[in-house]
């Protein structure tokens, strides 16, 4: 919907209009839709041992799949995530492709600006971001421990402690992370091309070294 309401406003596509408003100008690699050219820079995602399987069935794996349109993990068949067709497709909710020094600076140029240009979101739409809007139980019965803001998962105790208050973010399958924090003026991305999901600690153990530094 969000893609639809940039085609309809701006005349470009999500990819097109990320790049150009934000992407080129901040020199960030980050891209809604990977460019044929950068497909050689791509690390393929493999599949961990013992990863268990999704009911496909499941709201959560609809959603993933966008209802059976893409195929989970399915790394390398049809319509999976090493598939070039897809990393191409200008998905605004789960195609993005990035390295992690261009999603940190991403996170980073939301929340203080890069090399001294203004910061992406004001002090009161973060304000408004970070307010908690949902918590609790899933439809689907369990609670994770995760709290949400508007369209950004907040700090909290579990699956993803962060920095704070201030802090906001999204994290991904194969426990990729990233979150921004204008109280400690910092961006923070973990990629990582082996799909272990859920139980993946890799990311948790680097934001608590962030944080120990930052408060030390």
């Amino acid at each position: 919907m969000v893609g639809e309401v940039v085609r309809r406003i701006t005349g470009l596509t999500p990819g097109r209009f990320f790049r150009e408003a934000i992407g080129e100008p901040l020199g960030l690699r980050a891209w809604i839709g990977l460019p044929a050219a950068e497909r050689g820079q791509l690390a393929r995602l493999v599949e961990a041992e013992g990863r268990p399987a999704g009911d496909p069935q499941s709201l959560l794996m609809r959603i993933v799949t966008m209802n059976g349109a893409l195929v989970f993990p399915g790394l390398d068949e049809p319509h999976g995530f090493n598939d070039p067709e897809l990393l191409g497709t200008e998905l605004p909710g789960a195609g993005a492709v990035a390295s992690a020094s261009g999603l940190a600076a991403l996170y980073g140029a939301a929340v203080t600006g890069l090399d001294g240009g203004p910061r992406l979101l004001s002090e009161e739409t973060l304000t408004d971001a970070v307010r908690e809007v949902s918590a609790g139980p899933t439809w689907q019965g369990y609670d994770l421990g995760q709290r949400w803001g508007s369209g950004f998962l907040l700090d909290s105790e579990r699956p993803r402690p962060m920095l704070g208050a201030r802090s906001f973010g999204n994290d991904g399958a194969g426990g990729q992370f990233a979150f921004g924090d204008d109280e400690f003026g910092a961006g923070f991305a973990y990629v990582a091309n082996r799909m272990i999901g859920h139980g993946d600690d890799r990311a948790n153990r680097l934001i608590t070294a962030l944080r120990e530094s930052l408060r030390a």
